[in-house]
């Protein structure tokens, strides 16, 4: 399974053993950073879900927008914060590409396109694919 992934991510090892899902084209990163397993999310796209309160453009200004709407606020710590949760925005020559979830383990969760889940350390998935992180963000967490 390394071999599927080792051109898009050259620093992702041990692929099978950080799968956390089996293939699910119902939903993205996107969704996935946001816990929505039922359906995909992008801006500008046919049968997508994005906020209709926000540009509906794959720009980082959107993005900022929506996060910003929703409660988030920018931080450069990619570490666990004890009462927050932190999504990581990846992004190629400044347009986003990726969005990832820190977990309570201080991994980070990651749906590769259509294909599965993975826990990853952050800059496992730095590379041609989806850039680097570009923003993090992060929120109060609802208890």
């Amino acid at each position: 399974m390394d071999d599927q992934f080792k051109d898009y991510f050259p620093k992702l090892t041990d692929v099978e053993k950080k799968k956390t899902s089996e293939i699910d084209p119902k939903y993205n990163c996107i969704a996935w950073a946001f816990r929505d397993t039922t359906r995909h999310w992008w801006p500008n796209q046919r049968r997508s879900y994005w906020p209709h309160q926000v540009a509906g453009k794959s720009t980082l200004e959107a993005f900022q927008e929506w996060f910003a709407a929703d409660g988030w606020e920018e931080t450069t710590n990619t570490k666990l914060e004890l009462g927050y949760e932190k999504v990581a925005l990846f992004a190629k020559e400044g347009v986003p590409t990726h969005a990832a979830r820190l977990l309570d383990t201080g991994l980070w969760t990651s749906k590769l396109g259509q294909h599965i889940d993975i826990s990853h350390a952050i800059e496992e998935l730095d590379g041609p694919q989806y850039g680097a992180v570009l923003k993090v963000y992060r929120k109060l967490r609802r208890e």
